[in-house]
């Protein structure tokens, strides 16, 4: 289970964890402006084996807050629909549904696993101009078209239809509150304020309901979900107030309101750019990060040190005899043994700790603020982790077990400068190698002298000079 972003329960395939991704299978993420999200994850949508099996469905304790809100939701609009053929708007309400269920199709995605949809911005116009019994049916109008495209296990769409139609409900009767109130004021200043009122309660409400079934269903906290970060929160009330602005164009001059929602289109694909610079720094087959961003926040840390006199330590880990496993089980059995290499990283590492997949087999860690001695500490929790992985690729036909070797080298007392850093630790690999494997050797002892004195011939010497990632 992994998070980012407000609300929606919502299906899609995109990288792990927070700082660097981590493998699984179908799981459940929280995505901006509603929804709780079933993924099945792929490493930055790499073709990854599934080496691990996820729980499916939802426990006692999500079952029975679904239950809840979908009774929830029948007891308000049976009474608001209703009204429906009494119901004016229908023109206003077949633009503005048609324009959010569009937005819905095309979300934006970015690093953290966040999912903005701009339909947020017609909803709230929508919730505005529209009279409830219409505001009701806004939700399937976004939602049903979707469903169909994605395919979405049957109570994850429910849910959203659902927490949906409350928000809107509530938004829009929030609205009126205030328009009513405003009795004696223009009626730019009623939409503006009201637009403005509508646009706290649907994200209130939306993120609010979510944060409460992922709470039930996994057991996250708040912050553990993310849904109340500054970034979610001011990325999905900037949306709905631009719906605000749609709202008072439609209401004075429906043809104008091309023009008022023309910025979504920067705005779309601005929300992309980060993802798109993260997919530099990635490594598409782990998901860890790759070599380049290895080198620049190995460099960052080194200055950082030499200003504090503090420590650096590099762990460098090689996965053992990476080539039988190839040959005797696959090369989609090997790649689901380094997916789950970068999975003990996300669980045996810190959350500021650098890890990254240094090419082929062979993975680095930058270890910030750390002696070399808690580095051998660390290394020896990822190479004991490791050993006890149980990983079950699909063409396999029963369990894989791996080891690494492990090197570890500290500055300042082992290298000056970052070339130098990662070619100690490289060399205490390679004396791992040399007492047989599945082990950790730090840098600077006997047998890293010797290996350094005659390296093995398959195994280039390393250096982070024009290191680009594998």
């Amino acid at each position: 289970m992994r998070y980012g972003g407000s609300g929606r329960l919502e299906s899609r395939r995109g990288p792990l964890g927070s700082a660097y991704p981590s493998p699984g299978g179908m799981e459940e993420v929280a995505a901006p402006d509603g929804v709780l999200v079933a993924a099945a994850p792929d490493l930055d949508g790499a073709a990854v084996p599934r080496a691990v099996r996820t729980r499916r469905g939802l426990p006692a304790g999500g079952r029975v807050y679904l239950a809840c809100v979908f009774a929830a939701t029948a007891a308000i609009t049976g009474p608001v629909l209703a009204r429906l053929p009494h119901a004016h708007g229908w023109r206003s309400f077949l633009v503005l549904g048609t324009a959010a269920a569009a937005a819905q199709l095309f979300p934006a995605f970015t690093p953290r696993d966040q999912t903005y949809h701009s339909a947020i911005v017609f909803s709230i116009a929508a919730a505005v101009v529209l009279p409830l019994p219409l505001v009701a049916l806004v939700s399937l109008a976004v939602h049903v078209p979707e469903w169909l495209k994605v395919r979405y296990r049957w109570y994850i769409q429910t849910f959203n239809i659902c927490m949906w139609t409350l928000a809107l409900l509530a938004a829009s009767a929030s609205a009126r509150l205030v328009q009513d109130t405003l009795l004696g004021a223009g009626s730019e200043l009623r939409v503006a304020i009201g637009g403005a009122a509508a646009s706290v309660v649907l994200v209130a409400v939306n993120h609010g309901m979510l944060a409460t079934m992922l709470f039930l269903a996994r057991g996250h906290s708040l912050r553990e979900s993310g849904l109340f970060t500054v970034e979610n929160l001011s990325t999905d009330l900037v949306l709905a107030m631009m719906g605000i602005g749609v709202a008072f164009v439609w209401l004075h001059d429906a043809w104008m309101s091309v023009f008022a929602v023309a910025p979504l289109v920067l705005i779309h694909r601005t929300l992309r750019l980060p993802r798109l610079e993260s997919e530099t720094r990635i490594d598409p087959k782990t998901g860890l990060f790759n070599a380049r961003h290895f080198a620049a926040a190995l460099d960052a840390e080194l200055v950082r040190a030499s200003r504090r006199g503090s420590q650096v330590s590099v762990i460098m880990a090689d996965l053992d005899l990476l080539r039988d496993i190839n040959n005797r089980h696959g090369h989609l059995a090997g790649d689901a043994v380094l997916v789950g290499i970068a999975g003990v990283f996300r669980r045996e590492l810190r959350r500021y700790d650098v890890p990254a997949r240094f090419g082929g087999e062979e993975f680095a860690i930058v270890l910030p603020e750390t002696s070399t001695e808690r580095g051998a500490e660390i290394g020896e929790r990822i190479r004991q982790a490791v050993a006890d992985m149980d990983v079950r690729p699909a063409t396999a036909g029963g369990p894989i077990r791996a080891t690494v070797s492990i090197g570890v080298a500290g500055f300042p007392g082992d290298a000056p400068d970052a070339d130098e850093l990662v070619h100690q630790a490289d060399l205490a690999v390679y004396a791992a190698k040399e007492q047989g494997r599945n082990r950790v050797v730090v840098a600077g002892g006997d047998a890293s002298r010797r290996a350094a004195a005659a390296p093995p011939d398959d195994r280039p010497s390393p250096s982070l000079a024009g290191r680009s990632g594998d």
